[in-house]
């Protein structure tokens, strides 16, 4: 299975879906999904993974966000489309917002995203490490291209 093929074929079909799928188009859309949240997340039960709005791509990405007055540094360990899941013991309180500074490499940035706490401690393969989810809010036009860019770039 060449993952990049059909990851690359999953964003076109994923591009489109908001002007409008064929049935055969959504369908060939939702399998790939399916199988691309079961290939980055081995083990992650079927229903989960077609409950899944997009698919999570593991990442190991350097980020800032402030807590408790102080820009804390962590890292993010998966993206999707729509949401990150960022690795901290002191994750903050659900439903707080607040700016993800994510630091991007090739080329060398640094992206800064709205986004709102949605979940504690239910990343991938955490091996006991914490952590919160993230589902990131409107972005301005760049910076949603850039983010776009960013998820869609991850899989060669």
């Amino acid at each position: 299975m060449d993952v990049a093929l059909l990851f690359r074929e999953y964003v076109r079909l994923d591009r489109m879906r908001e002007s409008g799928l064929t049935p055969d188009e959504l369908y060939r859309w939702s399998l790939l999904k399916r199988k691309l949240n079961q290939h980055f997340s081995p083990g992650l039960p079927r229903a989960q993974a077609d409950r899944r709005e997009s698919v999570r791509i593991p990442v190991r990405m350097r980020v800032a966000f402030r807590s408790e007055g102080e820009l804390a540094q962590s890292l993010m360990t998966n993206l999707s489309r729509r949401g990150v899941f960022v690795e901290t013991e002191h994750p903050l309180e659900i439903g707080e917002r607040l700016e993800l500074r994510i630091q991007v490499e090739h080329p060398d940035r640094e992206l800064i995203v709205p986004a709102e706490v949605v979940s504690h401690g239910i990343g991938p393969k955490l091996s006991m490490r914490r952590g919160m989810g993230l589902r990131i809010h409107e972005l301005d036009p760049e910076t949603d291209a850039k983010f776009a860019d960013l998820y869609e770039r991850l899989v060669k």
